[in-house]
């Protein structure tokens, strides 16, 4: 079984068919312009790079007097550039996380500096990894910025190239065709720039039957030799046509070959086959060890149309050792893509890391799903060799009424990116008050039946039951620890600590600070006096552990045209019907969210509620409560949303991030959710309500970040008269909203867990 590599094609394919003048024209109109990218014309060329050229020349007849110069992203094949290069452009180049993402508000500060004429965009392996720029490209446009999009690796994608003036890609990259690339545009585009093929064709279809015959033909049942020498035989003619492609400055049209085999080609099937071969091989994939994942998620990405890719994309710590792993048993995974010359200087480390780790898995039509069976127990079986396979990590952490919710839930966000990483993670819990939200989460837990706040006296049956699990490294969330709790423990594991107050200097093996207040402390002064710097420190705002959903949503929502999506704001307990207040009032009302962790000790979501009742100046605004697990004023709360239809109550939210993307503003204590609005830059006004957040408000209260209402222990009334004050100054003023947006997009990224979760498998 041979996997990937270049296409065959059947040499008997034209046999008795008359291939002339003319095909094709069913496929631009069918396959490209009309279904696809809504363009008024359409021009087949020989390939991706020769339908940049034809752009290019497009765009220089269309507006003779623009500059030169343009914005392309940093991970990018070097060929792409070819054509620029000979058009004489300059090279200038933004740059994507290790998600592939853009952020947008610096593109926008790039192309205000650099003034482009041209902006190139790249939607990455099949998902729409420009969603966030997509909001902008329009404002973009209308200073006379002439936007490209690429959609060679992600063909199948629904929406891509709406927005852009010109679209392009490569088909022979995706087909086994011996040519084929693309550009659709609504300008006209130069016919007379557009030269014949020639013999270009004959000479690619000469390899690609090769390799029919090699694998099917007369030369697949020869001796290894024969059949080794056929190998080397196409693929250096392969490499030789393409060197001959980057050397090539003109542009030809596309075959006719290639479009006899088009035509003859179900899209919808290939689509299917892709789909079905990256779910498949995607799902086994994500379960692996640390050495391998894959680069992007595709399970939130599948409703998107976003599941048949060119590639699957993983990234692997030891890339070219897992290369060549596969190459020895026949599949074949390209590098997508070496670094070229003119990017190497100045990548942001997340783009290093990108060229230095990814690997494309072939899943194309060519293979079912007994193909990627094969490709998964090849990869298992390198991850078995590479000793990290079966790993337990545990986590110590509790959720009550008192301790509320935040401890557990931030370690369950850890959690998830430990599986990831092919880690198994267990939750030791003093009682069971946390068990529900356990179960929902789907983790292995213990409980030690003890007192949650007497964590000394547990250590007995915790050390029974980290003994028992075998379990080397655990993490621990509370606040009542003790340095002789630690020292208990030392000699069973490593362990991390996450230290939101730095009330004492633990013999721990990592310390984690999310908070932007930590440069408060001298923790690398302090324990490096105390351990000699052996403490790896977590420090600052990078590491805040947000769930994956505000990872996925971070960025580009700010807009409020994609406020009202239905399904946003939907309450479990009200809204359900047709006739409901969202149908009926999305035009006009806004939408405020109210949160207080989860046991809302001082009734804080009841007190804003009942202070907006009194008040005229919430007519227009509906409330979307949340009620957390413990919260002791539930039946209060039930009692008002049945009173006022203004008033949604939302119970055990399993997409927080959706919730929130939904609303105008929010009302919410401090903590961790600050940094999930800051995410999703939600206008905030916030409160304290627990002596770990008391610096939070120097923090987001700095640079009209959010607003702050006050401490709600000490002074309850004067807490929710500031909440409602500036509530309503915050949904008045528009300015100000765009200016707190803005200002929050600088706050965290959003993929803090994700590089905890890395640092403790590292450890």
């Amino acid at each position: 079984m041979e996997i990937g590599s270049i296409y065959e094609i059947d040499p008997d394919i034209f046999k008795g068919q008359v291939v002339g003048e003319g095909s094709g024209e069913a496929l631009i109109e069918a396959l490209i312009s009309v279904k696809k990218y809504d363009k008024r014309y359409c021009v087949c060329t020989a390939s991706g790079r020769e339908a940049i050229a034809l752009a290019l020349k497009s765009l220089g007849s269309d507006r003779p007097d623009m500059g030169k110069r343009c914005l392309l992203p940093a991970y990018m094949c070097d060929t792409v550039y070819f054509p620029f290069e000979r058009e004489g452009y300059e090279l200038y180049f933004y740059h994507t996380d290790k998600g592939f993402e853009v952020d947008p508000f610096k593109l926008i500060e790039l192309t205000e500096k650099i003034k482009p004429a041209v902006l190139f965009i790249h939607p990455y392996y099949g998902v729409d990894t420009c969603r966030n720029l997509r909001p902008f490209l329009k404002d973009i446009k209308s200073k006379g910025v002439c936007v490209i999009e690429d959609v060679t690796q992600s063909l199948y994608l629904d929406g891509a190239g709406k927005e852009a003036d010109y679209v392009i890609g490569s088909l022979r990259k995706w087909y086994p065709v011996p040519d084929g690339g693309f550009v659709a545009s609504d300008e006209r585009l130069p016919a007379q720039c557009v030269s014949d093929n020639g013999d270009y064709a004959d000479k690619r279809l000469k390899p690609l039957t090769d390799k029919w015959e090699y694998l099917f033909g007369e030369i697949s049942s020869g001796s290894r030799e024969i059949k080794n020498a056929a190998k080397s035989g196409f693929l250096r003619q392969n490499r030789e046509l393409e060197k001959q492609l980057d050397e090539f400055g003109g542009i030809r049209r596309m075959s006719d070959e290639t479009a006899y085999i088009l035509e003859r080609l179900s899209e919808d099937e290939a689509r299917k086959k892709r789909a079905d071969n990256c779910a498949f091989l995607y799902e086994r994939i994500k379960g692996s060890n640390g050495s391998i994942k894959a680069a992007l998620n595709y399970d939130e990405r599948a409703a998107e149309g976003a599941a048949a890719p060119l590639y699957l994309p993983v990234y692997a710590d030891r890339r070219d050792e897992l290369q060549a792993f596969l190459t020895k048993r026949d599949i074949y995974a390209p590098v997508l893509w070496p670094i070229g010359k003119e990017n190497v200087n100045f990548l942001t480390n997340d783009e290093k890391y990108i060229f230095e780790h990814i690997l494309a898995l072939p899943i194309d039509q060519r293979y079912g799903i007994a193909e990627m069976v094969y490709i998964a127990e090849a990869l298992e079986e390198y991850t078995s060799r590479d000793g990290r396979a079966d790993r337990l990590i545990g986590i110590r952490a509790d959720a009550n009424d008192i301790a509320a919710t935040g401890h557990v839930m931030r370690c369950i966000t850890i959690a998830k990116q430990l599986n990831k990483l092919g880690c198994r993670v267990c939750f030791f819990t003093a009682d069971e008050f946390a068990k529900e939200l356990l179960d929902r989460a789907g983790v292995e837990q213990v409980c030690l039946h003890t007192e949650w706040n007497d964590m000394e006296a547990e250590l007995p049956a915790l050390r029974a039951a980290l003994t028992e699990k075998g379990c080397k490294k655990l993490l621990v969330d509370s606040y009542c620890v003790s340095v002789r709790y630690f020292e208990e423990l030392s000699d069973l594991c490593k362990l991390i600590y996450i230290d939101d107050c730095f009330e004492g200097i633990y013999p721990v093996d990592m310390i984690i600070n999310y908070n932007a207040f930590h440069t408060r402390f001298n923790y690398k002064e302090a324990y490096e006096k105390a351990y000699g710097g052996k403490t790896k420190l977590l420090l600052g705002t990078a590491y805040v552990p947000l769930r994956e959903e505000f990872d996925r949503r971070a960025g580009g929502l700010c807009k409020e045209d994609k406020r009202y999506e239905e399904d946003k704001l939907y309450g479990e307990d009200k809204l359900k019907s047709e006739d409901n207040l969202y149908e009926k009032n999305k035009s006009s009302k806004k939408n405020v969210l109210i949160s207080s962790g989860g046991g809302d000790a001082y009734n804080a979501i009841g007190g804003v509620l009942e202070s907006a009742l009194k008040d005229d100046g919430f007519d227009n605004v509906v409330f979307h409560a949340v009620v957390g697990s413990f919260n002791r004023n539930e039946a209060e709360l039930e009692r008002l949303s049945k009173e006022h239809e203004n008033i949604c109550l939302h119970r055990n939210v399993t997409d927080m991030a959706k919730l929130m993307a939904g609303c105008d503003a929010a009302v919410s204590a401090a903590g961790t959710m600050l940094f999930e609005l800051s995410a999703l830059q939600v206008p905030t006004v916030f409160f304290v309500s627990a002596d770990n957040q008391k610096y939070d408000s120097e923090f987001f209260a700095k640079g009209e970040r959010m607003s702050f209402a006050g401490d709600i222990r000490s002074k309850r009334d004067e807490c929710l008269k500031n909440v409602c004050i500036q509530l309503k100054q915050i949904l008045q003023d528009e300015e100000l909203r765009l200016r707190m947006k803005k200002a929050l997009h600088e706050v965290t990224d959003a993929k803090g867990a994700r590089r905890i979760a890395e640092a403790i498998v590292k450890l």
